[in-house]
């Protein structure tokens, strides 16, 4: 199936036509669409789309001894990445969050959870 659960689409024909969105259920070639900032669903067919997720799945299948991301020692931005154990019972709950859109970004969530824990902190001292 070329279509999963989860995949990032754009709809390519329509009045929708540029709308991007996650694949919320697939049913034969239906697949029922949630909007990118979650506020509706669409129904469209597997022509209708461009799944960027299946693009990704295919370029890491040809290609995955390939070198990703930037070259070494190019910084573009000031930021660290950080490697952190998490419970897993919590992760899978952060997952089935972000998979049904209620967090969108993964980086500005954290970003902004640890800002304003630190803020409690700080104003407890």
């Amino acid at each position: 199936m070329l279509f999963r659960i989860g995949d990032k689409v754009k709809v390519k024909v329509g009045p929708d036509r540029g709308l991007r969105g996650i694949v919320q259920s697939v049913a034969g070639k239906m697949l029922t669409i949630r909007e990118v900032d979650g506020k509706r669903l669409l129904s469209a067919t597997t022509a209708e789309l461009v799944n960027f997720s299946l693009a990704a799945r295919k370029a890491w299948l040809s290609m995955p001894d390939r070198h990703v991301g930037r070259p070494k020692g190019s910084k573009c931005c000031n930021r660290v990445s950080v490697t952190l154990r998490i419970d897993l019972e919590l992760w899978q709950e952060f997952l089935k969050n972000e998979k049904s859109g209620v967090i969108q970004n993964r980086t500005d969530t954290l970003n902004r959870w640890l800002r304003e824990k630190l803020g409690e902190i700080r104003a407890e001292k």
